[in-house]
């Protein structure tokens, strides 16, 4: 009895739990609307009207062409999780319109995947913002009454989420209709994990097929308590986020390769920087202030590890729209449920990504101008000899009709004369390759 309960692989699960009671706690605490907020997404009543969001977030766009930038060369987004601060990957997507740029392969995770997929089925970034920005809470909220109920009388018997799910993919399907993954016009693929294997998955046209979009939506967003785990296959699948918050295998293994990569966090600190802890040991109840340490030690390594691959063997634009402070602690929860700063996050996400690749677009093209500069420095210290050799070739053939005459005078003594001089080849023209900047 008491080996499970002090297994070493449950240390992060007690510090899981320590600290998601914490953080809402401070967010009761400090911010008493979360209450009401939550309370409305539960139960709505009679009198109460539907918290108004503005639908069309976006400007009269500034179409700038940038895809000439690419050469040729293929063109990848990655985004982490977040909830709702994710809807930044809305802005990110109109940008990228407005750029003429077409991503050939996304990878997205956990919240992300609410607005990637539907991007990647090929609606528009505007269309997809009046979607999500009009929907109400109880559009993707259906609270498990019975699995809670089960806490009490069953021992918890089979729950494992607060919210079913089922309004989400139902959501969903009335967008996408019954489109698979293999129907995507731009491969998109997100992690899920299996709980009977404990395995890690990525959901994508060259893995799954024949999934359709809306139950991938669903169980990429299932977080383990939350939501309710999604059954595919005989198997329970989660949101894979709690393993790989930014995925890179989509676009660095399973499809071809990228070359260019526009990467948002909307998760962590900037390029994923842990939180600072100094001090932890002068502070009341200490290990309960470093258990958010412990509880994403595994999973933000791997995200640093990833995003130092993705530098390694791409060029990356890392953008960071949402401030940590928004989407940190109780934060996740709140913009999950409350969709009022999902306008702000998508604006914020357009301008981010507008700097990002105008920047990397006026960096190609300084680049550019100095190889050029160097190709014609390279082709001016060639340029004496081959001179010098058309020089020669000129006195053997002087121009003008005399210069015929006389030669066809000569032709009867050429026979006897030393062959004409003949210029050497020319030398191939060098060319210059544009240095990969990461």
């Amino acid at each position: 009895m008491l080996s499970p309960v002090i297994d070493v692989f449950r240390l992060r699960q007690y510090f899981n739990v320590i600290t998601r009671t914490r953080q809402v706690a401070e967010l009761v605490r400090n911010d008493a609307g979360f209450l009401h907020t939550v309370r409305r997404a539960l139960v709505t009543l009679p009198f109460e009207s539907a918290i108004a969001v503005e639908t069309q977030p976006f400007p009269d766009p500034a179409p700038r062409r940038l895809d000439q930038a690419l050469h040729g060369r293929r063109f990848g987004l990655v985004a982490t999780g977040g909830s709702g601060a994710l809807a930044s990957v809305v802005g990110v997507w109109r940008a990228l319109e407005e750029s003429h740029i077409t991503p050939d392969v996304v990878a997205v995770c956990s919240g992300s995947s609410l607005f990637g997929f539907p991007l990647a089925a090929g609606i528009p970034a505007e269309e997809v913002a009046e979607f999500t920005l009009g929907l109400r809470t109880q559009d993707y909220v259906d609270v498990n009454w019975g699995g809670l109920a089960s806490l009490a009388f069953d021992v918890g018997r089979g729950f494992a989420g607060m919210v079913v799910g089922e309004r989400i993919e139902e959501t969903y399907r009335r967008l996408l209709g019954d489109m698979t993954l293999s129907e995507l016009p731009i491969p998109c693929y997100a992690p899920i994990w299996n709980i009977e294997e404990n395995r890690l998955e990525y959901a994508g046209p060259r893995t799954h097929p024949d999934l359709p979009v809306a139950r991938v939506i669903r169980a990429a967003i299932a977080i383990p308590l939350f939501i309710d785990p999604v059954h595919i296959d005989g198997l329970h699948w989660c949101d894979g986020g709690i393993v790989d918050i930014f995925p890179v295998r989509p676009v660095l293994e399973i499809e071809e390769p990228v070359d260019v990569v526009l990467a948002v966090n909307g998760f962590y600190p900037p390029n994923f920087d842990g939180e600072s802890a100094y001090g932890w040991r002068d502070a009341r109840a200490s290990v309960l202030r470093i258990a958010s340490q412990v509880r994403t030690s595994q999973q933000i390594e791997l995200a640093r590890t990833n995003l130092e691959r993705l530098r390694a063997e791409t060029e990356v634009m890392m953008i960071e729209p949402v401030p940590y402070s928004q989407v940190m602690g109780a934060g996740f929860y709140k913009h999950f449920i409350d969709r009022s700063s999902w306008p702000d996050f998508m604006r914020a996400g357009r301008a981010d990504a507008l700097h990002a690749l105008r920047s990397w677009a006026g960096r190609g093209r300084t680049e550019g101008a100095a190889n050029q500069r160097g190709a014609r420095v390279a082709r001016k210290s060639a340029a004496p000899g081959r001179s010098s050799a058309r020089k020669g070739t000129t006195k053997s053939s002087a121009p003008g009709k005399a210069a015929r005459s006389k030669s066809s005078s000569r032709k009867s003594s050429a026979k006897t004369s030393s062959p004409t001089r003949k210029a050497p080849p020319r030398q191939p023209r060098r060319t210059s390759t544009t240095r990969r900047t990461t």
